[in-house]
């Protein structure tokens, strides 16, 4: 290959990644820019750390009634 196909190549898979990362990491359509401004990842944490949250909230109650229904000297 010559000097122009591989800048050709190396051109389009630049504008690629720079499109894929404009596309994570900038704003999702229905965003304002002002101070609730969130990226698309930014988003996606938020809902992350939220099901964190209530999953390991069900686990924990769901460890409590487990702990309940097996304590020694406990008829039921």
């Amino acid at each position: 290959m010559g000097k122009s196909e591989n800048f050709v190549i190396g051109f389009v898979l630049g504008a690629a990644v720079g499109a894929a990362v404009a596309y994570i990491f900038g704003p999702s359509r229905a965003t304002t820019f002002d101070a609730r401004f969130q990226s698309r990842w930014d988003r996606a944490l938020a809902e992350g750390k939220e099901a964190e949250l209530k999953r390991k909230a069900e686990l924990e109650e769901e460890l409590a009634e487990t702990k309940r229904r097996n304590t020694p000297g406990q008829r039921g």
